[in-house]
């Protein structure tokens, strides 16, 4: 090879290689910082809080990380055609008219309520009125419309014509939103679930085929869902199969144990309130996780904690779990640093839920009645 070849050759493997390093650099920086900054948005979006997601998008453009930055700039397209422009189109999937057009009344009582600035002008009026208008209008219920709407929130007529259509529906009152949950597809599994004082056999339906998915779903554009729940009643976990792989730790540990100690819970401390049933359930996931998910665990709990009401199950509980957690690893009032968090061993953590889960065991123990413990 001539000289000139060669060193034209070593020249260009040079220029790849250069090439290469600043492409990694580049696609590297502040990636961390940027994923968490969205991560932190789209919960925050789930938890209700949209207007301030839009406020923060107003403020902040763009992000430095061009990997992240793509993936902003599409979810901020879809959260402005949803909450500002409100040019979305929305492809009902169900093929029933009725069940679509109970869908689309939901969805903008959704939109409506999420885009008020103090949750306590939040409101489910309209939302009922709107529900027995349709109802009576359209010839689905015997009911009058005055009998109707005197009963239409404990939504066992609505439930009843959703069934009828051929599908399935769960109510719940979450954060402040009354939310409807459809689907027409479902399988059942039965499941060994071991739990620190007992092993319980829990049948799990799960939900294949979702038509309607709760607030937290259509705040989020989809980034933020309900994993499942517990019915007492039915003695049966709920699962909303499309968020999990069955195999994972995901699934085993903050789906199945969780749900698990919901179910125990309610039927051994009947009294406990919604806040303190999730405070429980977060730190059973803590007690059993491995750095498979620890990490990312702790994440989506700075991301989704906010102290402001306690009637706010999750982001309040997710708050006093790591405010108490923070006291005994970093002897801390609350870290909220993640990287912190980050530098813990897996094991500490471990062992400081398990404390955390005793102390509270004992208070239940000592009193079963009670309705807080946080």
């Amino acid at each position: 090879m001539k000289k000139k070849t060669r060193n034209a050759i070593l020249i260009l493997i040079g220029v790849l290689v250069a090439l290469f390093a600043f492409r990694t650099i580049y696609r590297n920086y502040n990636f961390e910082k940027d994923n968490q900054f969205l991560l932190e948005l789209k919960s925050k979006a789930g938890a209700g809080e949209v207007t301030s997601v839009l406020d923060k998008m107003e403020e902040i453009e763009s992000l430095s990380n061009p990997i992240i930055n793509s993936e902003y700039q599409k979810w901020k397209k879809k959260m402005y055609a949803r909450f500002v422009s409100k040019n979305e189109k929305i492809e009902n999937t169900s093929g029933y008219k009725i069940i679509n057009d109970i869908s689309t009344i939901y969805r903008n009582y959704w939109r409506t309520e999420l885009l008020k600035e103090n949750p306590e002008n939040r409101t489910d009026t309209l939302l009922y009125s709107l529900i027995t208008d349709y109802l009576v209008s359209n010839h689905l219920t015997k009911l009058t419309k005055d009998s109707l709407f005197k009963t239409i929130k404990n939504d066992s007529e609505l439930k009843r014509i959703i069934e009828g259509e051929g599908f399935k529906a769960d109510f719940k009152y979450r954060n402040g939103f009354q939310e409807v949950f459809i689907w027409d597809k479902e399988t059942i599994d039965t499941y060994e679930v071991t739990l620190p004082k007992d092993t319980i056999n829990a049948t799990v339906v799960f939900i294949e085929n979702y038509h309607l998915n709760g607030y937290d779903n259509y705040a989020s554009m989809g980034s933020s869902q309900v994993g499942g729940w517990a019915l007492k009643e039915s003695a049966t976990l709920y699962c909303n199969k499309s968020d999990y792989d069955l195999t994972s730790e995901k699934f085993k540990v903050s789906y199945l144990k969780h749900e698990s100690l919901h179910f125990t819970d309610l039927n051994e401390y009947p009294n406990l309130s919604s806040a303190d049933l999730e405070y429980r359930a977060k730190i059973i996931e803590l007690m059993y996780c491995t750095e498979k998910t620890m990490y990312e665990i702790i994440l989506q709990f700075l991301n989704g904690a906010n102290s402001a009401d306690r009637n706010h199950s999750h982001p309040y509980a997710n708050f006093i779990l790591i405010k108490n957690l923070s006291k005994s690893l970093f002897n801390l009032e609350y870290e909220s640093d993640y990287t912190n968090w980050k530098k813990t061993p897996v094991e500490d953590i471990n062992n400081a839920a398990a404390s955390l889960y005793k102390k509270s065991e004992e208070r239940l123990q000592n009193n079963n009645s009670l309705t807080k413990i946080i």
